[in-house]
């Protein structure tokens, strides 16, 4: 009995990593179909470097969503765990090129990231990879916070997704705004749409910090099954204000850690890339240490 036990893990382990590398390939195929593309083509004969820094964080993102589809107690058959497995997958792909349209014509809306990263625009790829790992991180997070990985959680997390586009759109009119202020009028969408990669790293920091403010805010708000909507509307509103938490607590920590420098010379005019990773980084720790600090004082409450 123990035997037979260990052999159906080892053989739903062994399915959960087929469906995994399945629909990563998938992905990059219908990344390019929908990109009207040939991806080898991209990738080694272009060698389209933006194609392929966006197409990475997609496949991640892609990766995070399987993941927490496997996560849990394993299903009693290969069958039911194979279809659980594979819908998560398959709506994981939906959303995220969903995401990919949302992207491209609202939050940036004065030019097209596709016909840019076509361009070999790289500043235009670390976008598109950033949104996507965003999306991953959110709907990861969403997957746990329904408990259930079958099919009956899809309705809760559709609904997160949605509102997490609404959160990303927020964030990045903020970023661009700041870079109204700095820079008397001048809009942040046409500096990426010229190609400054030391901006899109910063602006990437800041949305993945955001994804995972957004991951934060499931320790704060209760699932709701009978009431999606209004768990969905909780954790929107607990999102966007642990996204401001962290939007100021990254300011006042960049100030300390990077005294003496003046990051909107060296980021937004020289495109310092160290500088700008720098910037990423202290979005994305602040958010990571905010994490565990929400969880406790969920414990509290």
């Amino acid at each position: 009995m123990i035997d037979q036990y260990y052999v159906g893990i080892i053989g739903i382990m062994c399915l959960d990593l087929f469906i995994a590398v399945a629909a990563i390939s998938a992905f990059r195929y219908l990344h390019g179909v929908l990109a009207g593309v040939n991806t080898t083509a991209e990738l080694s004969k272009k060698d389209n470097f933006a194609f392929g820094i966006s197409f990475a964080g997609g496949a991640l993102a892609l990766a995070l969503i399987v993941a927490a589809a496997v996560g849990g107690e394993p299903s009693h058959s290969l069958i039911s765990e194979g279809i659980n497995v594979s819908i998560y997958a398959v709506m994981g792909i939906i959303l995220l090129k969903l995401g990919t349209l949302i992207n491209d014509k609202a939050i940036f809306h004065r030019f097209s990231l596709k016909e840019q990263i076509d361009q070999q625009n790289i500043s235009a790829g670390i976008v598109q990879a950033a949104n996507f790992l965003a999306l991953g991180i959110i709907i990861q997070s969403t997957i746990h916070w329904v408990e259930t990985e079958t099919w009956e959680g899809l309705g809760s997390v559709v609904l997160v997704f949605m509102a997490a586009q609404i959160l990303l759109l927020l964030i990045t009119r903020l970023r661009s705004r700041i870079y109204m202020q700095r820079h008397n009028g001048k809009r942040l969408q046409d500096a990426l749409q010229a190609g400054n990669p030391a901006l899109a790293i910063r602006y990437a920091g800041h949305i993945i910090a955001t994804a995972l403010g957004v991951s934060a805010a499931a320790n704060l708000v209760t699932y709701l099954q009978d009431a999606p909507w209004l768990a969905a509307t909780n954790w929107f509103v607990v999102s966007l204000g642990i996204a401001l938490l962290i939007t100021v607590l990254s300011l006042l920590a960049r100030r300390i850690i990077l005294f003496g420098i003046d990051t909107v010379e060296e980021v937004d005019e020289q495109q310092n890339i160290g500088v700008a990773f720098i910037e990423a980084i202290i979005f994305i720790s602040i958010a990571l240490i905010l994490n565990p600090l929400m969880a406790m004082l969920d414990t509290l409450l």
